[in-house]
Order: structure tokens, then C-alpha cells, then sequence
């Protein structure tokens, strides 16, 4: 979800070169060259569970975000400045991106995700530029778009900041604001049915479903800090009684809960403990792990650090799992020098 910070944080899922072009005097309706300038260049890095190795496949110019594994696993879908865009892990034009053409005048942010068959693509977008009366979280519009995964047969559905897939395409899973707080919601895919699934004065994040369809898996800082819970598909219930804590105690603040498809494992995107919300790049980014058993950590195990990094906000905030549950995905950032741009 992005949180409305229109700072120097920015909104979550854009670059901040290309917020500030929006929020200023001479905004456009797409990126401008200035938006577009690298900031940052872009490692594409990959975690395998097996060999406990993490691995740099490519780096592109500019800040990449959230790259979600295609189902065949043959290649990325990434954004970058506003734009959606594939890019493939295989053959003559690996690691060159290959712009996915929405036909949308909207801007692209980082919460997308491909439906588990691979066949369409849930994605938010904003209206840019944002005049000065809608910069706030009651007048962004924020629409989820569907499509089909080559970008064709796009149409709006409703509001909120795209997570998760059901397993069987039905359903989205998506966070919307509420008052002083962010819910997660259930919709179909066409865009009915809304179903509020959380609630109170809590914030709630980054819903993922699990493999059985039984589960949604989410952050929330309703203990205090950032920690990864869950509920039954149908909801938490009255005063969110069947929402359940899964990581507790940790030294982080822990977002965006990844879950694999074979249901065995679970990462997270954290946060240093000073950095509650998730507008951040910097030092101290961890990607941490958890093994499950049935849903629940197994016995013995805890989440567990497997990277620091450089990065934060967008390096994966909707899943990076590979289709065959063994590798998952998420990008780090390297500063560019503002001679070398």
C-alpha cells in the first residue's frame, strides 16, 4: 500500500523524482525527463531456499520495483517510472525490458501482482498531476486496474492498492484507507462484492493468499510494530478476533509477507525499528525468512535474516516467489552520482 506522505518520502510506489515532478508546478501527466532521471541503479537479486545462496542476476539504470516471477518463469514483471514492463530471464533479450503497453494515462506504482496462472495482471495506479486540493489520502485516486498479461483489455475495478491473487483468480486481495486507519479488503475480479475483512484503528498491509485459498496472510502494527498475521479467507471476524500473529519479538519492523506456493516457506521486506512506515530507502533493509509447517512457523524456527541491503521502498512489496517455490525475488539499489547521470 503507499501511505500518504507528500515529503520527502513521497507516495510509496514511485520514485521520489517522479512524486516531486508531479507535486510541482510544472507536472505532466506521464513521467517527465527529470522524473525519469536515474537516481538509482537497480540490482535484481534472487534468494534460493535450497542452497541458502543469494545471487545478483542483472542490473538495469534507474529504480526498479517489486519484480513478480511470471508462471512459466521465463520472466519479471517490474515498474519503473511509472510504467509497467516485462523482462525476460532467458534468451537473446534477457534482462532488457520490454514495456508493457496498457494503453492507461494513468501512472503505474509498485503494488502489481500476476494472477497464479499467469493470464492477467492486477496493478494500482494514480491520476498525476494531483492538484493541490486532492493530495491527501481522500482525494488520490487510486485505481486498481485488470488486465490481460500482455497489457490488452484493461479496465478500472475500484479503488485501493493491489497485493494478491486468490489461487483460483477470483478474488484480489487489496488494502484500502478507513478513517484513521487501512483495512484489508476482498473483492471479485470484476470489481463487486467488496468484503472489509479487518478493522478498528489499526493499520493493515500487504494481503497475500496462501495455496489452499484458506488464508490471508498480512502486516499490521495492531501489536505495537510491524509483524506478519493472518485470517481465514472469509475475514477476521468481529473486532478482528480471528486475525492470528505469526512473528513476534522481532528487531525489525516486518512488512509484506511472501508466502510460497508449496506453502512451506515465507518472507518478509523489513524495516529498520525506527522506520514504521514504508517510505524509506536506505541502509538496514533485511530480507528475512520463515519456515512453516501447516501455515504456522515450525517448530524450531523463527524468521530469520537472510540479507541486509540497501533499499526499502518498492524493493518488494507484492511476492517474488518463483513459480516452483525454490527462489524468490526483490531489488536493491545503488546511488548514481549526479555526474554519472
Amino acid at each position: 500500500m503507499k501511505w500518504f506522505r507528500l515529503g520527502t518520502a513521497g507516495l510509496s510506489g514511485l520514485s521520489l523524482g517522479l512524486l516531486l515532478a508531479s507535486a510541482g508546478a510544472g507536472a505532466q501527466t506521464r513521467p517527465s525527463s527529470r522524473a525519469a532521471a536515474a537516481k538509482y541503479r537497480t540490482n535484481f537479486m534472487v534468494y534460493d531456499v535450497r542452497t541458502k545462496a543469494t545471487q545478483k542476476l542483472f542490473s538495469l539504470e534507474g529504480e526498479w520495483h517489486a519484480p513478480n516471477w511470471s508462471a512459466d518463469g521465463l520472466f519479471f514483471i517490474s515498474d519503473m517510472g511509472g510504467s509497467l514492463y516485462r523482462i525476460p530471464l532467458q534468451g537473446a533479450n534477457r534482462a532488457k525490458p520490454e514495456k508493457i503497453d496498457a494503453n492507461s494515462k494513468l501512472t503505474f506504482t509498485n503494488d502489481h501482482a500476476l494472477s497464479w496462472d499467469g493470464r492477467r495482471i492486477g496493478a494500482t495506479a494514480i491520476r498525476l498531476p494531483m492538484p493541490a486540493h486532492a493530495r491527501g489520502a481522500a482525494g488520490l485516486a487510486n485505481p486498481i486496474l485488470l488486465m490481460d498479461s500482455d497489457g490488452s483489455s484493461v479496465r478500472e475495478i475500484r479503488p485501493g492498492w493491489m497485493h494478491g491473487w486468490s489461487p483460483d483468480s477470483k478474488y484480489l486481495a487489496c488494502t484500502e484507507t478507513l478513517g484513521r486507519g487501512s483495512h484489508i479488503y476482498r473483492i471479485q475480479a470484476d470489481g463487486s462484492d467488496a468484503l472489509q475483512m479487518t478493522s478498528g484503528n489499526t493499520r493493515d498491509d500487504g494481503p497475500e493468499y496462501s495455496a489452499d485459498g484458506k488464508w490471508i496472510y498480512f502486516c499490521s502494527n495492531r501489536s505495537g510494530k510491524w509483524d506478519v498475521w493472518r485470517m481465514p479467507a472469509s475475514g477476521a471476524g468481529p473486532g478482528d478476533k480471528r486475525a492470528q500473529q505469526i512473528t513476534r519479538g522481532s528487531d525489525t519492523q516486518d512488512w509484506f509477507p511472501h508466502l510460497s506456493r508449496d506453502g512451506e516457506w515465507l518472507y518478509t521486506v523489513s524495516y529498520p525499528p525506527d522506520q514504521p512506515d514504508h517510505g524509506y530507502i536506505g541502509e538496514g533493509m533485511k530480507i528475512k525468512l520463515l519456515r512453516l509447517k501447516n501455515g504456522l512457523p515450525a517448530k524450531g524456527f523463527e524468521l530469520t535474516t537472510v540479507r541486509s541491503f540497501f533499499g526499502g521502498q518498492g524493493s518488494g512489496n507484492t511476492s517474488g516467489w518463483s513459480p516452483d517455490s525454490k527462489k524468490f525475488a526483490w531489488t536493491e539499489y545503488v546511488k548514481v552520482s549526479a555526474s554519472a547521470r
